[in-house]
């Protein structure tokens, strides 16, 4: 399991958002953001669309699972990546 924080370099708009849940879909591993008191699947577009990840925002990305360490150097080099 890993836990990393990490500040959101990017506003989130849908196309981004659909993006990133077809970068979550390609690990086995469970992949949470936590963002104050929410936990969202990354692989669920309708929860991603449901919070605002607008640029700055800090949240926590938490993997778990066989391919953990891939998954969360992915996830965290989609949202650090300044677009």
């Amino acid at each position: 399991m890993y836990v990393k924080e990490i500040k959101v370099n990017r506003f989130m708009n849908t196309h981004d958002i659909v993006e990133l849940t077809n970068l979550a879909s390609k690990f086995e591993s469970d992949i949470t953001l936590e963002f104050k008191h929410y936990k969202i699947d990354v692989k669920s577009i309708l929860g991603l669309l449901s919070l605002y990840l607008d640029k700055g925002l800090e949240v926590s990305i938490i993997t778990k699972g066989d391919d953990d360490r891939e998954a969360m150097i992915a996830i965290s080099h989609f949202f650090e990546g300044a677009k």
